[in-house]
């Protein structure tokens, strides 16, 4: 057994998305041949970029680099690739990085670091490239220029929340529109009062912070609304209050459609997103077949 000294490394996961449906719709060999060379352009990428390939675990690769800089610009020119991938094979590839101590044993890599890279990997979604704050002392002011502050979320192991970042590597306006989006001085403009109001029926519930986490779904023990259908989960969302701001955070199998009153409707599966605005929601059913079970999200 070969077992190094301790060492500070950025670890790289990188997990496509998307196979189940390819697998389905092409056949599985077919749907093996994509995902093979998929694998093969991270890994080559990889290399280019002075990485070393840790190992493969299905459709995900783990990747090592002595520094930020080098990590950084393999995961932005993974996600450039994949650009053609998707729309071809609506496949897509999500990123976290971490970058602290580890240690290295028979070539695999063990510690924190490379369980929060793994955790951010699952936190991300198709396209984003998210890393610790670890990462961000790393970079260079280029780099940097290009992060933003993403969320704040609490590792495993850890008893206190940490910062967590996204880098923003298709170009400008999606840097400007995304954190346009996102910034403090937009939510406290939309924010004025401090509770939401949501209504379902003849019932309206008001919902404060210390009311939060608030469960919706079809358990009538633990949901504070309860919604019937048999696209709804027993504990289909809830609404957290977090930095200021209300996010209704969706953990269904079937997800939640919502419709802001004066935009387009979308769908959010397994994610979160701020309420900023007046809008209706509907659990597992586009808001246009809700019924009944339409449920309005309102302000003050």
């Amino acid at each position: 057994m070969l077992l190094n000294r301790k060492t500070n490394k950025a670890v790289l996961f990188a997990d496509i998305s998307g196979s189940s449906a390819l697998y389905k719709t092409k056949g599985n060999s077919y749907a093996k041949s994509i995902i093979d060379h998929l694998l093969l352009k991270i890994k080559k990428l990889s290399v280019k970029h002075k990485g070393r390939v840790v190992k493969t675990i299905g459709d995900e690769v783990m990747v090592c680099f002595h520094e930020g800089q080098s990590c950084i610009e393999t995961a932005i020119a993974i996600q450039q690739s994949f650009e053609a991938s998707y729309s071809q094979h609506r496949l897509q590839v999500s990123i976290g990085i971490s970058f602290g101590e580890v240690l290295e044993e028979n070539g695999d890599l063990f510690a924190e670091t490379v369980n929060d890279a793994a955790y951010l990997t699952k936190m991300a979604k198709g396209s984003q490239i998210l890393f610790s704050e670890g990462l961000l002392t790393e970079l260079p002011a280029s780099q940097k220029s290009r992060a933003r502050e993403f969320d704040w979320v609490t590792f495993k192991g850890a008893t206190e929340p940490s910062a967590v970042f996204r880098m923003y590597w298709q170009g400008d306006s999606d840097l400007h529109n995304e954190t346009r989006f996102l910034s403090k001085d937009l939510v406290l403009e939309h924010i004025t009062n401090q509770i939401l109001t949501l209504k379902k029926g003849d019932k309206e519930i008001v919902i404060e912070e210390k009311m939060t986490p608030f469960m919706i779904g079809r358990n009538l023990s633990s949901c504070q609304i309860t919604v019937e259908g048999t696209q709804v989960s027993r504990e289909h969302c809830h609404i957290s209050y977090n930095r200021g701001k209300f996010v209704l955070i969706d953990h269904s199998t079937n997800g939640c459609y919502l419709k802001p009153k004066n935009g387009l409707e979308f769908y959010l599966r397994r994610e979160e997103f701020p309420l900023l605005e007046n809008s209706d929601l509907s659990l597992g059913v586009p808001t246009h077949k809700a019924g009944d079970n339409l449920i309005e999200i309102l302000y003050g």
